[in-house]
């Protein structure tokens, strides 16, 4: 132990009577003079004083309380089943996130003085994820890490980007090829009978708090709740293909789906991204196009409409499943987010970022939850006013209709 350690545990009562017990072997014994005190008042002062000033208590700024979730963290890394229950993933594919993600994050910031410890990225990432994964107010979750919630505030905006920055973005394959083993895994993996099936398309509901008054409208639901709609495509693994996030829950889906920049570039000769006989499955809530089928409506059915229905509807479920399972792994979005409106889209796109990054490692969930749909009651009416585009859309729709007849109906 060195000298400032020596000095800082010693105790001025008996620095004192050591003190007092060498004057008394040096002059026979310690007087006292009149009026009180001791003798050598002085020299006892500075004595106490130098022994004070090495005190943890005083002669420095404390230390704060918080330990930053250091502690936590150890705690939820005590077993691999105690990890995956809490952060939705197996330890080995955290590791390998964590390789990906924390390159990206800020860097830590100095320690001056008694500041409280940094965040290590391990511990950032891990908080970011359980608030993900259970949900709820953002304090119960720093709380219950020791973590201020000021800074768990910034943490949480830093994780979001470091993630859509470091996973791959949703996006439909360009190549014939490619869309072409999307379409084999539907029939392998659904028996799906409808030909060129690269995705099925659907939208879902996310709560979120109460918006700017300026907005409220906006994004108040069909559902008397506040929220905005996730627009997505998923392929037969029930990865996601395509997504777009934040509009307001009162758009429909059909309006949601031609304001986003992936419609407008298939809808431009030239950009189109779907080859010439691939196709989306949709509910519908969307307008029929050549590559999007959708089922025809209850008035228009006979016996070979009938089974087009419930073949397209069976294999449009996927997407409803695949939003199951979003949802039921990060909690987040089953409940309300507690965020703020600006930031619910980011948080939104990167639970889509992580959820394809597990099933590609295939580290399964097998939680599900029911799915908000967004507009399930509203048929979306096609007409002839979409001129010969609508014309070659509704022949090809016909064309299916009787060769799925022919094969599993006549």
């Amino acid at each position: 132990m060195d000298d400032d350690d020596a000095a800082e545990e010693a105790d001025p009562e008996h620095l004192m009577a050591a003190r007092m017990q060498a004057d008394g072997r040096k002059g026979g014994g310690v007087r006292q003079p009149i009026g009180g005190g001791w003798a050598g008042e002085d020299e006892w002062f500075t004595l106490v004083a130098a022994a004070l000033k090495f005190d943890g208590r005083m002669g420095r700024r404390p230390d704060y309380y918080q330990d930053n979730g250091q502690l936590w963290a150890r705690r939820m890394w005590r077993s691999s089943r105690y990890f995956k229950r809490r952060l939705r993933m197996t330890r080995t594919s955290f590791r390998h996130l964590l390789v990906l993600v924390g390159p990206r994050m800020a860097l830590d910031r100095p320690t001056v003085g008694g500041a409280p410890r940094n965040v290590p990225a391990r511990v950032r990432l891990m908080l970011v994820l359980y608030w993900l994964a259970h949900g709820g107010s953002q304090f119960s979750c720093s709380d219950g890490a020791d973590v201020p919630s000021s800074t768990f505030s910034g943490i949480l905006r830093d994780v979001v980007d470091a993630l859509l920055d470091a996973l791959p973005r949703p996006d439909v394959p360009t190549t014939t090829g490619e869309q072409q083993a999307l379409a084999d895994d539907w029939l392998e993996i659904h028996a799906c009978p409808i030909a060129g099936v690269v995705g099925a398309l659907d939208g879902t509901l996310i709560r979120i708090l109460t918006p700017p008054r300026a907005v409220k409208v906006a994004f108040n639901t069909r559902k008397c709740f506040y929220g905005v709609t996730l627009m997505a495509t998923c392929d037969a693994k029930k990865r996601f293909l395509w997504c777009r996030s934040g509009v307001p829950g009162s758009t429909a889906d059909s309006r949601a789906f031609k304001d986003s920049r992936w419609y407008r570039r298939q809808g431009t000769a030239g950009r189109r991204t779907l080859a010439a006989r691939s196709r989306l499955l949709a509910d519908g809530g969307f307008a029929l196009e050549e590559w999007l089928l959708k089922p025809y409506l209850s008035e228009q059915l006979n016996d070979a409409l009938k089974l087009y229905n419930r073949v397209l509807s069976s294999a449009r479920a996927v997407v409803e499943q695949a939003f199951g399972l979003l949802k039921g792994r990060w909690r987040v979005l089953h409940d309300v987010v507690s965020a703020e409106t600006e930031l619910v889209s980011s948080i939104v796109e990167a639970c889509v970022s992580l959820h394809n990054f597990l099933v590609e490692r295939d580290d399964l969930w097998e939680a599900v939850v029911d799915a908000q749909a967004t507009h399930a009651n509203i048929q979306f009416i096609d007409g002839p006013a979409g001129g010969a585009a609508y014309d070659r859309a509704w022949n090809a729709r016909e064309a299916l209709v009787a060769e799925i007849w022919e094969m599993y109906g006549a």
